[in-house]
């Protein structure tokens, strides 16, 4: 019950999405997420960088001997094969850690590896849970998560600039501090919005490229992740139509507009064909290749 009401108060989205799923794998999805949520809240809440690093650091060690812990137990009422494996948990905590002494990301290069290690390797994980095999369809699963991430810091530049970070590459904003970006000038405003722009255009992209694998997956499967992938690019559309300011409210879509793509997607979805996989574009993967089951 406490999965189920963590993702239903901070996964909107994907709750909304997981009533397509039977019972089994939408009590496993809503582990995973709050698992993944739960690593998540023990950097983004701590009150100071050393708290932070120690509670992972207990959490790392409990992991890796098996010991009890609050955030492993969310995982116990899903069979052990359905449990994250060990690389993809050590990456998505190497995001984590990465977020404790964070400031600002220098590259695009370095934005893409951060969205695979805190999103892309939650993909993967999901993929374990409906039971994908090929491991091409791996290759998609990794576009989607780092698509949405790209989405979710686009929303959250404010409050992410409130914690003192910016996940802007300087390569396309410019260098500016976390006050430039939580109190804009004009100029400033302006180019937040057209960096914005350019990491939802990025984002779909990788949206693009999932969205050819997502018919191979088993058919509940399929149409939840298809919807959450429509609503997540809702909410890029979304935000491509406001301008930044100074205390931005975050972007969500109403559950009207839940409604009418939810309604599209399913007529969409009952009128399409498989069609054969296409192979992978490699290039979406150029600055990950070295990583857990990436494109090489």
């Amino acid at each position: 019950m406490e999965n189920n009401l963590l993702m239903r108060k901070h996964g909107k989205t994907f709750y909304w999405a997981s009533f397509f799923l039977d019972n089994v794998k939408m009590q496993a999805i809503y582990s995973i997420y709050s698992f993944c949520r739960k690593i998540d809240d023990m950097v983004d809440e701590a009150k100071n960088l050393n708290i932070a690093k120690k509670k992972l650091l207990i959490f790392i060690d409990a992991w890796n001997k098996g010991k009890p812990h609050p955030v492993i137990n969310v995982l116990n009422n899903i069979p052990k094969e359905n449990w994250p494996n060990q690389k993809l948990v050590k990456m998505f905590l190497n995001g984590q850690i990465s977020d404790i002494k964070f400031a600002s990301f220098k590259s695009e290069k370095a934005l893409i590896i951060y969205c695979y290690q805190v999103a892309g390797t939650v993909g993967l994980m999901v993929c374990d849970i409906f039971g994908v095999k090929d491991k091409k369809m791996r290759y998609f699963a990794i576009d989607l998560g780092i698509a949405m991430q790209l989405v979710n810091i686009s929303r959250d530049i404010y409050e992410d600039s409130a914690r003192k970070r910016i996940y802007l590459p300087e390569t396309l904003i410019g260098k500016h501090s976390p006050e430039d970006i939580a109190h804009p000038t004009k100029k400033t405003a302006a180019k937040i919005d057209l960096t914005r722009k350019k990491i939802i255009n990025l984002a779909n992209i990788y949206f693009a490229s999932a969205s050819q694998a997502i018919d191979h997956l088993p058919r509940g499967a399929a149409l939840a992740v298809k919807l959450a992938s429509a609503l997540y690019q809702q909410i890029g559309y979304q935000l491509i139509q406001t301008q930044y300011q100074h205390k931005e409210k975050r972007c969500y879509v109403s559950n009207f507009s839940k409604l009418l793509i939810t309604l599209k997607v399913i007529t969409k979805f009952l009128i399409t064909f498989q069609v054969k996989l296409k192979p992978h574009n490699k290039s979406l993967h150029k600055f990950i290749t070295t990583l857990p089951d990436c494109h090489f």
